[in-house]
């Protein structure tokens, strides 16, 4: 995900201009709007779709993939012909694909069904800024006011985008229905959601729904397939004995097969599954030396000794520790992360992790539930651990807590 700026960074003028798109539409043949552009108002696109910006949901119906992304491309190209979309006095018609058609992009490109929204985003900005700058100027017709009384009297318009591209109108009778026509004819084309048209009605910025990505080419070349390496086997090795090394992994290895000994159907098992997406916040021997520290107040000077007092809080206890350091359905590399201020992560325990990015010096935070412990940091020399596949890894320096 090379360009991710997305899922997040501060707020409410973050959510501005990353609503700008989820507010967008259809256009029309006529390309002219029901009213003058002097009687319309000025309220922009952006402000209106401006809470979807602010978090993750499990509503696949609005517009929360689409927000993130004109967020990430805006945050890495400032000056992107994207921001158009926050201006409530430039005229325009922008067709706005929901969540679900989203994921339907990256299951036509990649075959996998992802199963949370955050995965879904984090797959299409795998295909660079450039490529979803390009896809997001394609749904923008500029210059036109376009309601839905125009559009579906629009059948045979060709009507050109913000991305240089033609779209061309297609519009049936019985029963009542909009296609889009995009570039990419191998792939099926939306349709306008008419249940979801005319967002933003009354101002010279309309939308209309959409329930598929226009695509101005054909996506497929730009997508690079993960590999299947399991990080269950990366660190396989750390699995033989306990060393002198305080900055690898031999604790955490320990503790998984532990758990899978005692419980062979434990989620945990996910890590030896390469084919399924997810990212592990791995802590080292360290981390587990100083939460055993921060427990009872005892330096342990041995990584046995260590892993002995972490097993002592229960076969179940720490199966819930580690499960609340999976990341599941998402591949999350560094180039992502350090632009994921304020995100919030859904682990496989069940709880949350808050993404807390700081640029001078740099430095990864997570915050767990447990306020009352020190959260750890990313070690940004250990990050990527298994890159290139679907599984990956990044070193971090204290243990992650859940809730009690």
């Amino acid at each position: 995900m090379k360009f991710t700026r997305t899922i997040a960074t501060a707020a409410a003028g973050a959510a501005l201009v990353a609503g700008a798109l989820a507010g967008a539409g259809t256009a029309s043949a006529a390309g002219a709007s029901a009213k003058p552009a002097a009687a319309l108002g000025s309220t922009s696109l952006a402000s209106v779709v401006a809470p979807y910006a602010s978090s993750w949901n499990h509503n696949w119906s609005d517009y929360n993939i689409v927000t993130h992304a004109v967020f990430a491309v805006l945050k890495a190209k400032p000056s992107s012909p994207v921001k158009v979309l926050a201006d409530g006095k430039t005229p325009l018609t922008l067709f706005i694909p929901t969540d679900r058609a989203f994921q339907t992009l990256v299951g036509n490109l990649t075959g996998k069904k992802i199963a949370t929204e955050q995965g879904v985003f984090n797959a299409v900005a795998g295909l660079g800024v450039d490529t979803v700058e390009a896809v997001l100027l394609y749904h923008v017709v500029p210059g036109a006011t376009i309601p839905s009384s125009v559009a579906v009297k629009a059948n045979g318009a060709h009507l050109t985008t913000a991305q240089g591209g033609s779209i061309r109108v297609v519009v049936k009778s019985s029963p009542l229905s909009i296609r889009l026509a995009d570039n990419a004819p191998r792939i099926r084309d939306p349709y306008v959601i008419l249940s979801k048209v005319d967002i933003n009605k009354g101002n010279v910025q309309i939308a209309h729904a959409i329930n598929r990505v226009l695509l101005p080419v054909n996506l497929k070349p730009y997508v690079k397939p993960l590999g299947t390496k399991s990080l269950a086997s990366v660190v396989a090795p750390f699995a033989k004995g306990f060393n002198h090394n305080w900055g690898d992994y031999n604790i955490v290895t320990h503790a998984v097969f532990a758990v899978l000994k005692a419980k062979p159907s434990s989620p945990v098992k996910v890590l030896a599954d390469g084919k399924t997406a997810l990212t592990l916040f791995i802590p080292t021997d360290r981390a587990f030396q100083t939460l055993v520290k921060t427990l009872t107040g005892k330096t342990i000077h041995s990584e046995q000794g260590v892993f002995n007092a972490v097993a002592g809080l229960g076969i179940d206890k720490v199966e819930a520790v580690l499960l609340y350091h999976v990341v599941p359905g998402a591949t999350i590399p560094s180039s992502v992360a350090v632009k994921a201020n304020g995100a919030r992560l859904t682990t496989a325990e069940g709880g949350v992790i808050r993404v807390v990015v700081t640029s001078r010096p740099l430095a990864i935070r997570l915050a767990d539930e447990t306020p009352s412990v020190r959260d750890p940091y990313v070690i940004l020399s250990q990050v990527d651990i298994n890159k290139g596949n679907r599984q990956i890894a990044h070193g971090i320096n204290r243990v992650l807590l859940p809730a009690a």
